[in-house]
Parts: C-alpha cells; sequence; structure tokens
C-alpha cells in the first residue's frame, strides 16, 4: 500500500549542532514494539510465484553475465547483481515500497520465505543479493571487497579482538556504518540467537522526556574506534585505509530536519584505552549511561525468532539492533546458525550531519553511495 500522510520532516525539528533547540521527533520511526506486533504491514510474504521470479533473474543474471565472459567475476564474489540484471518485474514494486518504508515508516521491512533450500551457497548468495539489489546498492564489508558476509559462529568468542559475525555471544544494541543492513537466516541455532530490534528515535525521545541534558550531551562528539580488520594491510583498499585508529562523531544528530543515530558502546569503551584520546566527561559518561539503561527496557525490543527464509531489513540511523548468544549443535550442521549479512546504501536516503563525514561516510548528501568500506570501483556495466 502506498505511503500517504507522512510529513517530509518531523512536526518538531532538532538542529544538528550541540546546544541548539534539540526537541522530541514526531515521526513513524518512533515506535515501541507493541506497535509493530500488531500491525504487521512492515512484513512481505513472498508467494510461490515470486519465487519463481527471483528464480528466473538468477538464471537471467548468470546467463547474461556468461555471455559477456564475466563467469569469473561472479562466481567469485566480484560482480553482484543490479535490478538491471536481476529483473524482477512483479516482486521488485514490493521491494521499491520496502525501500521507501525502511526511509519514510518504520524503518524495519521483515521478509519472509526466501526460498534458502533451493540452490547451493553460491547462488543463495546471489539470489540474496538480487533482491537486496532492488532497496539499495551493495557496500563492501571488509577490505577484500565481500559483499555478502556469513555470519556463524567460528570460534571469536574468547578474543578481544573479535567480529560479531564470527562468534556466539550476544550482542549489545549498535548500528552498523551504512544505510540499511539486511540480515538472511539459512539456519537458525541449536538455542538462541534471537534478534532484537528497536528505535534510537524512541530512546531519543524517551530519554528527553525524563532527562533532556543527557540528550543534548549525545548530540555532543564521542570518540570510536574503527574496528580492527580495517587494518589488514592485503585488502585491496591499502591506499584508501584510515590514517588514525579513532574517529569522533556524535551519537545523535539531526540533518535539514532528519534524524540520525550512530552508536556502539564497545567502540566509544575501547578508544579510552589509546593514547592521546580525550577521556569521557563525567556528563558525557552519564549519559551514555543512561541511553544503555534506556535500552534495557523491553517494551522497545521487537524479537526476531529467526526462521530459515527471513530476510530483516532496518534503517541504522532510525534503528538498533542486538542479538541474544547462542548454541549451536557441533554434531549436527543443521541446527547451527548461520545467517547471511549485506549492507545497503539507499538511493532515498536521509542528509546526515557533517559531523558523521568520515570513513565510511565521505558522503553526507541525501542519496549518496555511502557506507561500507571505501574500495577502488569496480565497473562490469
Amino acid at each position: 500500500m502506498p505511503i500517504t500522510n507522512i510529513p517530509s520532516t518531523p512536526a518538531t525539528l532538532a538542529r544538528d549542532m550541540p546546544g541548539a533547540d534539540i526537541r522530541p521527533f514526531d515521526i513513524p520511526a518512533a515506535w515501541d514494539a507493541a506497535t509493530l506486533q500488531h500491525d504487521d504491514s512492515w512484513i512481505i510474504r513472498l508467494t510461490d510465484a515470486e519465487r519463481d521470479e527471483l528464480d528466473a533473474a538468477l538464471a537471467f543474471f548468470k546467463d547474461t553475465a556468461d555471455a559477456r565472459g564475466l563467469t569469473a567475476q561472479w562466481l567469485h564474489g566480484h560482480m553482484m547483481p543490479t535490478p538491471a540484471t536481476f529483473p524482477l518485474p512483479g516482486l521488485g514494486r514490493k521491494l521499491a515500497q520496502a525501500q521507501a518504508d525502511l526511509e519514510h515508516r518504520y524503518g524495519v521491512v521483515l521478509v519472509k520465505g526466501f526460498p534458502v533450500g533451493r540452490h547451493g551457497p553460491k547462488d543463495t548468495q546471489l539470489l540474496y543479493a538480487g533482491l537486496c539489489s532492488h532497496v539499495g546498492t551493495l557496500r563492501p564489508q571488509t577490505v577484500f571487497g565481500e559483499m555478502v558476509q556469513e555470519i556463524r559462529d567460528s570460534g571469536q568468542a574468547s578474543l578481544k579482538e573479535r567480529r560479531g559475525s564470527k562468534h556466539n555471544r550476544a550482542l549489545s544494541f549498535h548500528n552498523d556504518p551504512c544505510d540499511v543492513i539486511s540480515l538472511l537466516c539459512l539456519q537458525p541455532a541449536h538455542s538462541g540467537g534471537e534478534g532484537l530490534l528497536l528505535s534510537s528515535v524512541s530512546l531519543h525521545n524517551a530519554l528527553f522526556a525524563t532527562d533532556p541534558q543527557h540528550v543534548r550531551t549525545l548530540y555532543e562528539d564521542f570518540t570510536n574506534t574503527y574496528q580492527d580488520y580495517l587494518f589488514v594491510r592485503t585488502g585491496s583498499n591499502r591506499d584508501l585505509m584510515p590514517r588514525q585508529a579513532h574517529y569522533a562523531m556524535p551519537t545523535f544528530s539531526a540533518a535539514q530536519g532528519h534524524f540520525a543515530c550512530k552508536y556502539s558502546r564497545f567502540y566509544i569503551d575501547q578508544a579510552q584505552e589509546l593514547p592521546g584520546v580525550p577521556r569521557l566527561t563525567p556528563a558525557q559518561r552519564a549519559a551514555l549511561d543512561a541511553l544503555e539503561r534506556e535500552m534495557h527496557n523491553e517494551k522497545w525490543w521487537l524479537r526476531i525468532r529467526y526462521e530459515p527464509g527471513d530476510a530483516v531489513f532496518s534503517n541504522n540511523f532510525v534503528c538498533m539492533h542486538a542479538r541474544t548468544a547462542f548454541r549451536d549443535d557441533p554434531a549436527d550442521e543443521r541446527r547451527r546458525r548461520h545467517l547471511l549479512r549485506i549492507w545497503l546504501a539507499a538511493p532515498n536516503s536521509r542528509p546526515l550531519s557533517p559531523r558523521y563525514r568520515h570513513y565510511f561516510f565521505p558522503d553526507v548528501s541525501a542519496g549518496a553511495v555511502r557506507g561500507g568500506l571505501p574500495l577502488p570501483p569496480v565497473d562490469y556495466s
């Protein structure tokens, strides 16, 4: 159903600099879990015809690439589908609406019934990438240019420098460095591994109601570390790596009336261990702690009990995601958690504050191709 009566800017606008007129945002993205539990309009259930359409698009993509002598490029994951090379004349209309809803409505879309058992691993990744291409432009997640990441326990739980995609511990609420993140469930865990989503807009508004000074502090800059994997010097972006191991940006911001949140307490705390990084002030620690306390109010938590074929999309600037700890069955591959992750730049994305301009977001203008890791461009058109 087309979106109606959604304003292009909130009725009360926050500004993008600390100390300005910071107010709550009265927008659809300010939801609590009960809202989405009683309104399933954010859920797309694929039909048999739409699954057949995905299969036909996959065959078209591969046949077209093979005819152009680009078999090795897609086979090794360097060439990804685009809407032009992965046509979805019917399903594409639903995905176009999902793209709009991610930016202008709840900021969350769940696609159910993705065909995870029809194809082998490579074709499943291409099928997923093709579907996602109708929501946004795929962005690299590693220095090696990987567009589709495997999310499964590979034994990093005990490491300090660990990636959340490679261990089975719980992950606290955070958001990723891109416009939209998508996660596809191939296989849920033997136990645990529940996905959690909440509205960062609602956190902002709730905290403003109880202590607006904490909200004003969260509009100030906080120093974050970059993830250690960025500094692998054998990747294809070795000349594009950040020059420092840390960067500064606010947790909350607004630009031209559009709210945005970027937050991971893990990387803020980790930055405090680095030499030369400004120490958190008492006010900053208090504001972060207040935000964390509000996050633990379960009325905000939208729980995703993953089933095979569930693909979740969320707008990183208005939603945070987390994960409960999980346990796999080492004796049964069918009971070992396995997800795929894709990062997307949305063509209808919001403008960001200039204070968000850094390694992941070199262009903060609305609709820019941004997020993920900057890599040398490759054109297969």
